[in-house]
C-alpha cells in the first residue's frame, strides 16, 4: 500500500506557489521519499510479523499454572486412593494453608508499606461500591466452596484418570452458556460482544465431552455426577462474580490486592470444607495419620496444591482461571491471545496428567474414538495458527538445550496455508497415534510387569470329576440373613440361560437357627423360587461366617468336586440387594461354561469374580479403600503357597463379596492344607488360643478414633462388629484372597474389567476372569 506523505499533500494543495525544481533535485527529491517510504513499509510488516509471531511466545504464568496443577493433581489423586480417602480432610488442609501464606503475605506488605499514603478522594470508593464488591465476592465464594470440594471427591472416586483429566474443559463451554443467560437476563453489565462466531467451538466441546463419557468403560456414575457439579459450580461462581453494576478500577492497582480479595473469598470455603470434615470424615483417624507425615511428606504431597490455591485460587483438575472482559461467550468464543492461552493451557494440563498419571497407579485403557475426540477439541480451539508455530518452538527448545542460540520466529514460513495444513494434520496424527500407544501399550506392559503371574497356572491337570459334566452351586446362607436372599439367589440360577442349561445340583449351607433348631424347614418350596433341579440342604455351626462355609465345602468336597463350582453368598444380597443385577450381568458377559460332551476339550472358565475388585500395590502391606488392612500378613504367604514358581509378590488384585466361579482343577491346584489351615483358624472354639482372634494380629484401634458413622470401625463400616468366633475378621482377609489363592490375580484384569456395577460391559471374556 503506497501512504500519501504530507509533503506530497502539501504540493498537491499548494502547487501554485511553490516554484518548480530542476530535474534533477526533483528526481533526488523523489528518490529520498522513495527510500523514506520503504523504511515505512518495513516497519509496517515488522510490526505485522511481530503480531504474528505472538502466537509462538508464551508467558510464564499460564507455564506455571500448568505444571502446579499437574503436580498437584496427580500427588491428590496418589493419596486420596492410596490410603488417605479423606477428600474433604485434604481440601481443608490445602485451605488453610494456602489461607495462612496469603494472610501472612499481607500481613508482611502491610508492616513494610506502613504508613501509607491516604489516597485521594477521587480515588477512594464509595461504601456502595465497598458492599456491592464484596458481597459478590462472597456469594461467588459460596459457589466455589462447594465446587472445590466436589472436584476433589471426583478425583478420588472416578476410575478412569485419563478420561477426567479431558473434561475441565466443559467449564469454558459451560461459561458460555451461563454467561450468555445472564446477558440475555441483563445481570451483566452492557457493552460485551455478543457475537456466535465461534459458538460452534462451544458445541464441539460438549459434543467431545459427552463421546469421552460415553466411551469410558469404566464409567462411575457417582463420579461423574461429583465431576460435572463442580465444573457447573465453578463456571456459575464466575458469572456471579461479575453480576451487578460495573465499578472502575480507581488509582494504582497494586500487585497484592488480589491477595486481600482472596483473604475474603477464602472464608467461607474454609468453613465449608471444615463442616463437611466434621460430618463426613473421621477427625481421628486422619488426626492420626497426619501426625505420622514428617514435614518433607507434607511439602512434596501438599505443597504444590496449596501453592496452586494461593497463587491461582484454582483447584484440583480444573480449568484455567479465566474471565473475558471483551466477549460475553468466555474463553472458547473469545478470539484474543489470553483467551486462546487459556485454552491450550487448561487442555494441555490435562494432556500431561494424562500421560504422566498412568506411570503410577492408575490401571484404565483409552479408545480411539476418546483420543479423537480430545485431539479434535484441541485443534479446533487451540487453532492452527497457534499450532503452526510448535516446529519453531521445539527446534529453539532443542537449540536451548544444547546450548545454542535459538531463532527467531517469523510468521514466514510457519504461517503459509500450507505449512498450517501440514502442521495440524501430522501434529493430529501423531499425538493421537502416541497417546494410544503410550496408554495401551506401554503403560499397560509396565503395570502388568508388576503382578508377577507364573506364564502356566498350577492346575490339576491329573483330578477327574466323579461326573464328566457336573456343575454345582453352592450358597452359603449366614445366620440372621433373610429366607429371600437364597430365593433371589436361587431365581438368578434358574433364569441365567447357560447356568440352567447345565443342570445345576445347588447346595445350601446354612447357618441360620431355623435350620438347626428342631423347627428346621422340610418344606424348600418357601425358598426355591423358580428354581426345580437337585436341592441338599446342610445344616452348619454358626461359626466362621460364610468364608468358612466356602472353605467347608472346598474340604469335605475334595475328591468329588464338579468341574465347575458357583459360590454365592445370601450375605451380598442381604447387605446390598442391588449388588444382584450387576453379578447376574456379570454372568452373562464373562462366563465360558464347560463344553459338552468333553469339558476339557474347549477353554472354559477357571476363575471368575462376581463382585469388586480392587488393587493392593504392596503385597506386603496391604489395605484397601474401606479401611481393611492385612494384619495377618496373610498375602504374602497364600501367593507363595498358590505359585510356587513365583518367589515374588508385589501388585495383587482383591476379591469382594464371596461370589465367584472356580474350576475343578483351580481349586485342587493349591494344596489342600492350605485350606484346611484357614478354615481350622475361623472355626477353632478356643478363641484365646486361636491365633486368628489374637489381639498382636488383629487391627487396633487408634486412641480416641470415633465409632459412628463414617469410621471404619462404626455402623457399616468394615469393622463395624466385633471379632467373633460367629463373624472372625479373619473372614475378611481370607474373602479378599479368593483371586489368590485361585491363581487369578492378574494385571491384564486389573486393567482390563470395567469393574463391578459401573462402567460398561464390553470387551472378552477373559477381560474379567481366567480362561483354562
Amino acid at each position: 500500500m503506497r501512504f500519501q506523505l504530507p509533503w506530497e499533500r502539501s504540493r498537491a494543495r499548494y502547487g501554485d506557489l511553490i516554484p518548480p525544481a530542476s530535474a534533477a533535485a526533483k528526481d533526488e527529491e523523489m528518490n529520498d521519499f522513495d527510500a523514506d517510504f520503504d523504511g515505512i513499509e518495513e516497519d509496517s510488516e515488522r510490526e505485522e510479523e511481530e503480531e504474528e509471531a505472538e502466537g509462538a511466545r508464551r508467558s510464564v504464568k499460564p507455564m506455571i499454572w500448568m505444571v502446579l496443577s499437574v503436580v498437584a493433581t496427580l500427588e491428590g489423586r496418589r493419596m486420596l486412593r492410596g490410603g488417605f480417602g479423606y477428600p474433604f480432610y485434604y481440601t481443608f488442609l490445602v485451605q488453610l494453608a494456602a489461607y495462612i501464606i496469603v494472610a501472612i503475605t499481607v500481613l508482611l506488605v502491610r508492616l513494610k508499606n506502613f504508613p501509607r499514603a491516604k489516597r485521594k478522594p477521587e480515588e477512594q470508593y464509595s461504601w456502595w461500591e465497598w458492599f456491592v464488591m464484596g458481597l459478590r465476592i462472597i456469594v461467588s465464594s459460596c459457589f466455589a466452596g462447594p465446587a472445590t470440594l466436589y472436584g476433589v471427591k471426583a478425583l478420588m472416586l472416578y476410575s478412569n484418570l485419563p478420561v477426567l483429566a479431558m473434561l475441565p474443559i466443559l467449564t469454558y463451554a459451560c461459561d458460555s452458556i451461563n454467561f450468555r443467560l445472564a446477558h440475555v437476563c441483563r445481570l451483566l453489565p452492557r457493552g460485551q460482544n455478543i457475537s456466535f462466531l465461534h459458538f460452534p467451538k462451544v458445541i464441539l466441546v460438549f459434543i467431545g465431552g459427552v463421546l469421552l463419557v460415553y466411551q469410558d468403560y469404566r464409567l462411575d456414575m457417582q463420579a461423574l455426577h461429583y465431576a460435572l457439579a463442580s465444573i457447573g459450580l465453578f463456571s456459575l461462581a464466575k458469572v456471579l462474580s461479575r453480576i451487578g453494576p460495573e465499578i472502575e478500577s480507581k488509582g494504582t492497582q497494586s500487585w497484592d490486592g488480589p491477595l486481600h480479595v482472596y483473604l475474603l473469598a477464602g472464608i467461607t470455603p474454609l468453613i465449608m470444607s471444615g463442616l463437611a470434615t466434621a460430618k463426613h470424615e473421621n477427625l481421628v483417624m486422619v488426626g492420626h495419620i497426619t501426625q505420622s507425615w514428617t514435614i518433607v511428606y507434607w511439602l512434596l504431597n501438599l505443597g504444590p496444591a496449596v501453592v496452586l490455591h494461593a497463587c491461582f485460587s484454582s483447584s484440583l483438575n480444573s480449568a484455567y482461571p479465566f474471565i473475558s472482559d471483551d466477549h460475553v461467550g468466555g474463553a472458547l468464543e473469545e478470539p484474543s491471545e489470553p483467551a486462546r492461552e487459556a485454552v491450550a493451557t487448561t487442555l494441555q494440563s490435562g494432556f500431561w496428567i494424562l500421560i504422566i498419571g498412568v506411570l503410577s497407579q492408575e490401571h484404565n485403557f483409552i479408545d480411539w474414538l476418546q483420543v479423537l475426540a480430545f485431539t479434535l477439541i484441541y485443534t479446533v480451539c487451540v487453532g492452527p495458527k497457534h499450532i503452526g508455530y510448535y516446529p519453531p518452538r521445539v527446534l529453539n527448545l532443542l537449540l536451548r538445550l544444547f546450548r545454542r542460540r535459538p531463532f527467531p520466529i517469523h510468521s514466514a514460513p510457519w504461517q503459509f496455508p500450507f505449512f498450517l495444513a501440514t502442521t495440524t494434520l501430522i501434529f493430529s496424527v501423531l499425538i493421537s497415534t502416541n497417546v494410544v500407544h503410550w496408554v495401551d501399550t506401554i503403560a499397560f506392559d509396565r503395570s502388568v510387569r508388576t503382578f508377577h503371574v507364573p506364564a502356566e497356572p498350577n492346575l490339576d491337570q491329573i483330578y477327574r470329576p466323579p461326573r464328566v459334566h457336573s456343575f454345582e452351586v453352592v450358597i452359603a446362607h449366614s445366620a440372621g440373613d433373610p429366607i429371600e436372599a437364597i430365593e433371589a439367589l436361587m431365581n438368578m440360577v434358574h433364569h441365567h440361560g447357560s447356568l440352567n442349561f447345565l443342570q445345576p445340583h445347588i447346595k445350601l449351607y446354612s447357618k441360620d437357627s431355623m435350620f438347626n433348631s428342631s423347627t428346621t424347614i422340610t418344606d424348600t418350596a418357601d425358598f426355591r423360587g423358580f428354581f426345580k433341579g437337585n436341592l441338599t440342604v446342610t445344616p452348619l455351626p454358626n461359626v466362621g461366617g460364610a468364608t468358612a462355609t466356602l472353605l467347608h465345602h472346598i474340604i469335605h468336597s475334595w475328591d468329588w468336586l464338579p468341574v465347575q463350582t458357583l459360590f454365592l453368598s445370601t450375605s451380598t444380597i442381604a447387605n446390598n440387594p442391588s449388588s444382584l443385577p450387576p453379578m447376574n450381568q456379570h454372568l452373562y458377559k464373562y462366563f465360558t461354561p464347560m463344553a459338552s460332551p468333553l469339558p476339557d476339550a474347549v477353554p472354559k472358565t477357571g476363575f471368575l469374580s462376581l463382585g469388586p475388585q480392587e488393587i493392593c500395590n504392596s503385597c506386603e502391606r496391604c489395605f484397601d479403600s474401606s479401611g481393611w488392612e492385612d494384619s495377618f500378613h496373610l498375602f504374602p504367604s497364600m501367593f507363595g503357597a498358590a505359585n510356587t514358581k513365583e518367589k515374588v509378590c508385589e501388585s495383587v488384585l482383591l476379591t469382594y463379596g464371596n461370589n465367584f466361579i472356580a474350576s475343578a482343577a483351580r481349586i485342587r491346584g493349591v494344596d489342600k492344607d492350605v485350606y484346611q489351615l484357614l478354615y481350622d483358624a475361623l472355626v477353632k472354639p478356643d478363641v484365646k488360643n486361636s491365633w486368628a482372634h489374637s489381639k498382636e494380629k488383629l487391627p487396633v484401634m487408634l486412641k480416641g478414633e470415633k465409632m459412628g458413622e463414617g469410621s471404619r470401625w462404626g455402623q457399616g463400616g468394615v469393622y463395624g462388629f466385633s471379632d467373633s468366633l460367629e463373624r472372625p475378621w479373619l473372614g475378611l482377609t481370607v474373602e479378599r484372597l479368593w483371586g489368590v489363592l485361585l491363581q487369578c490375580s492378574e494385571g491384564r484384569i486389573a486393567w482390563g474389567c470395567a469393574g463391578f456395577g459401573k462402567g460398561r460391559l464390553r470387551g472378552g471374556k477373559e477381560d474379567c476372569g481366567c480362561i483354562e
